[in-house]
């Protein structure tokens, strides 16, 4: 499932399933994710307003700060067929200290949508998260308008705990609750096996 790569503080690792790859964000990746995140459809549900190259170079730059001090582990989704760039997800490690991580900041080209990429991309990091890192707990953190990525966690076996009112307010105005999920390390062999149907049964 993943070959070794080392960094200055941490082991990080290319996770690879059939149809895509989730690659260690690097520098050499900026190209490729400034072409997927300039489009606008991804950022229509979500409480950020992206709309300009700049703003797509600041989430990179974000991203790349904070794999080098240890609290994120950004990665860049590469379709394995055709070695093209198309998205990227993360992994927020702040609370690493109590063996909990966060799934977030997961945006794919519209071109991918309702593949199996998506989940297949969060089945790598779960299996990374509670079968090597031995953690506690992973948490999804969705707008309350976005109701087709809160379905997507719900459709994996996250448990929905509850919202978190008025949580960002986007800078058009508009203020987004928080939809807060979660899985737990004794959910894990249930929710593997849900992933395991949807992979090999519905996307097949």
């Amino acid at each position: 499932m993943s070959m070794s790569m080392s960094t200055s503080n941490q082991l990080l690792e290319v996770l690879q399933g059939e149809k895509v790859l989730l690659a260690p964000m690097t520098e050499s990746h900026r190209s490729g994710l400034m072409d997927v995140l300039q489009n606008p459809q991804i950022w229509e549900f979500t409480w950020r307003k992206i709309t300009t190259a700049e703003q797509v170079d600041q989430l990179i730059d974000t991203a790349l700060m904070n794999k080098e001090n240890g609290t994120e582990l950004p990665f860049t989704m590469i379709e394995k067929s055709t070695g093209r760039i198309i998205g990227t997800t993360r992994l927020f490690l702040k609370e690493a200290q109590h063996r909990n991580a966060e799934i977030g900041c997961t945006w794919i080209s519209p071109d991918y949508w309702r593949t199996k990429v998506n989940t297949e991309a969060k089945s790598l990091l779960l299996h990374y998260v509670f079968e090597q890192l031995a953690y506690l707990r992973v948490q999804f953190s969705v707008s309350g308008y976005n109701l087709r990525s809160q379905q997507a966690v719900a459709r994996l076996g996250a448990v929905k705990e509850g919202v978190l009112r008025k949580n960002r307010i986007k800078t058009d105005g508009t203020i987004h609750d928080n939809v807060i999920f979660s899985i737990l390390d004794a959910e894990w062999p249930a929710v593997k096996e849900n992933l395991n149907y949807l992979l090999n049964v519905k996307y097949s």
